[in-house]
């Protein structure tokens, strides 16, 4: 995994992965027909319809795709080999042997060397007329210069992990171990933040180059790239004409059900309630502080997880962001059971490929995860007060926002404050917050989007099979039904529901 990641970022990596993909579709397609019922079956449909998608989106030949993410730049600052080279140096290196610490030598001096890619491949995007977004840029400079200082969580850190790592290594001669940590010293303080300051050189050097619109559309084929993620995402060919329209409405419906939800009665019995604010903002905090006991203090939303600089600048989720950056404190709360709750409920507590063969344990559909979870999220609304009810309503509202966005941006057009001031209108989020969840919008195009659409796609199959089953439908089994056959294409996701329902039906 550490050898393939730190491979990724090259160009002569993605052309070699890419052949390799068009061989593999090549066999896929002449594959014997096996029967329906074959545990094969479904598992190499499933993967013919992602090598056919990912194949499809890389013809574009610029941008990191994988089955998992897909990135049109070869840069942001929110993923790229200077965040997850060191964090998977940090955090996921083990070192047992005297093997394993050589390994760990190896794998620090090819981060130097796929930084370099990097570097490399933004000056050979800049020359195909494929170019940064500027406010992407500006971001990503201040986040590298971050890493390149002296903070003892930035670079510094792969330093300590190995010294801590390599104390307990059995077969390392005497003398050994500090010679080799003094080698990973010269590696990180002599190779690799050179090149770190290599690639920000590149960035400043660019920089008037540097797009000023912040939409894929103003790429190259940008409007067709946005429409092969969404198929990618989703395993599905996907309409993108009305999808602006659709979730801007879905949009306006939840505001309206989160601002129904921001009533207050009467102290008295026969007052009229208070008028509220109109601000979506100003009407949350008024409902916080007409909702919380003065006895009682309310809590501040905090990091959920412990603070570490690298895993702050690449925020694998932005539901991250909004724990910390939210509007009241309950959202902290709310976004906790949102993390929680595959852990939190036996029957859910499904990790995507566990419990499937390798061979579809490379292959992941984010978007459907996600839209699934979502799904989960909506239906699991235990509120233990009206703070904790209203946060559930808004993480709702959040994730159908930025899908708004994520149209608006990459085919509407839309300005970074343009959006930036959707997401502070229709959200109640602050304004800084805002436009930290749109920048992650600009630099992953069309995520939310098919999130949403599968979204969509979930509800639909919830209600049908509601109609189908009558008395008889039970919401656990429909959930056990979306989760067990792990991340699949849409299309194959509506089948197994209909087979669920129609063995429901049949028994």
């Amino acid at each position: 995994t550490a050898t393939s990641a730190l491979d990724n970022h090259s160009q002569a990596g993605f052309e070699r992965r890419r052949l390799v993909r068009i061989e593999l579709l090549q066999r896929l397609r002449r594959r014997p027909v096996l029967a329906d019922e074959h545990p094969l079956t479904l598992d190499l449909a499933i993967a013919e319809t992602a090598l056919t998608d990912l194949i499809d989106l890389e013809q574009f030949g610029f941008g990191r795709f994988s089955y998992r993410d897909h990135r049109p730049y070869a840069i942001d600052p929110y993923s790229g080999i200077w965040i997850e080279g060191p964090n998977q140096l940090a955090f996921r290196q083990s070192i047992n042997t005297a093997v394993d610490a050589s390994a760990y030598l190896v794998r620090l001096h090819g981060l130097s060397e796929a930084l370099h890619d990097t570097r490399r491949r933004l000056v050979a995007d800049r020359a195909a007329g494929i170019y940064l977004p500027l406010e992407l840029a500006r971001e990503t400079q201040d986040r590298l210069r971050n890493i390149v200082s002296e903070d003892p969580t930035a670079l510094s850190r792969l330093v300590s992990t190995f010294e801590a790592l390599m104390r307990d290594v059995p077969d390392l001669e005497p003398g050994e171990g500090e010679m080799m940590l003094q080698l990973v010293r010269n590696e990180v303080d002599l190779v690799l933040r050179p090149a770190y300051l290599d690639l920000i050189e590149t960035l400043s050097e660019t920089s008037d180059d540097f797009a000023d619109q912040v939409g894929i559309w103003a790429l190259p084929d940008g409007t067709a790239v946005f429409g092969h993620i969404l198929d990618a995402a989703t395993g599905t060919s996907v309409n993108s004409e009305t999808l602006h329209t659709r979730f801007a409405e879905r949009t306006v419906r939840q505001k309206q059900m989160l601002e129904d939800l921001l009533v207050v009665a009467a102290a008295t019995e026969g007052e009229d309630p208070p008028m509220p604010p109109e601000a979506l903002a100003e009407r949350i905090d008024w409902f916080v502080v007409a909702n919380t006991d003065p006895a009682t203090e309310i809590e501040a939303a905090t990091d959920i997880n412990a603070p570490d600089m690298l895993s702050d600048l690449a925020p694998k989720l932005v539901w991250e962001r909004l724990a910390v950056h939210s509007s009241f404190p309950s959202q902290a709360r709310a976004w906790q059971r949102y993390v929680d709750l595959f852990s939190a409920t036996p029957y859910l507590a499904w990790i995507p490929g566990s419990d499937l063969p390798e061979h579809r344990q490379v292959l992941e559909f984010i978007a459907i995860q996600d839209a699934i979870k979502w799904y989960l999220w909506e239906t699991s609304a235990i509120a233990a007060t009206p703070l904790d009810y209203v946060a559930h309503v808004q993480t709702t509202l959040i994730q159908q926002a930025l899908a708004t966005a994520d149209t608006g941006l990459h085919l509407e057009r839309w300005s970074l404050e343009e959006a930036t001031n959707y997401l502070v209108e229709m959200t109640g989020l602050a304004p800084e917050t805002s436009q930290d969840l749109v920048l992650s919008v600009i630099a992953r195009p069309g995520f939310h989007a098919a999130t949403a659409v599968a979204h969509g796609r979930v509800n639909t199959l919830a209600e049908r099979a509601r109609a189908v089953l009558g008395e008889r439908y039970v919401e656990l089994d429909f959930q056990r039904a979306l989760l067990r056959p792990g991340p699949r294409p849409l299309p194959i996701l509506e089948r197994d529901i209909e087979t669920w329902y129609a063995d429901q039906l049949a028994n």
